[in-house]
């Protein structure tokens, strides 16, 4: 498995993993065309099986993490893992002093995250519009 930097030639790829699994409704041409976002591309024999990435906030010196998703049949096999470990390498590039993340309390993104080193560092529980049947956990990583 190899994550390296998304291309835009892999947006269509993207959106399609995007309607087919995970339904998030997010603008992924505006995060290629963002100078401030990076987003990475888990691949495996030339096929799009996960991505992440992050978007730096020069006002705190932060990143955020725009969503991780990796596709059901690749999900306990360390692609989460590497993507993270991506993002923090970029995020040690530059320079920045923490990451930050969201997950919802009822996914297995939460976990994640916990593996690697991330800490808790807030919630919202109305975050979401569900009536507070899902929370959204903030977490943290320190870079500096």
């Amino acid at each position: 498995m190899n994550i390296r930097k998304a291309k835009i030639g892999d947006l269509k790829e993207i959106e399609i993993l995007n309607k087919k699994h995970f339904h998030e409704n997010r603008d992924f041409r505006e995060i290629f065309e963002n100078e401030d976002d990076y987003f990475f591309v888990a691949e495996d024999r030339k096929k799009i099986v996960g991505f992440s990435g992050i978007s730096y906030n020069d006002w705190n010196n932060t990143a955020r993490i725009i969503d991780i998703f990796v596709i059901p049949e690749y999900r306990g096999k360390g692609c989460s893992d590497k993507l993270i470990n991506k993002i923090k390498s970029e995020a040690k590039k530059l320079k920045v002093r923490t990451i930050i993340a969201e997950a919802p309390s009822l996914n297995n993104a939460l976990a994640t995250y916990l593996r690697n080193g991330f800490r808790v560092c807030g919630f919202n529980d109305r975050y979401y519009s569900n009536d507070a049947k899902e929370i959204a956990i903030f977490l943290s990583f320190d870079i500096v």
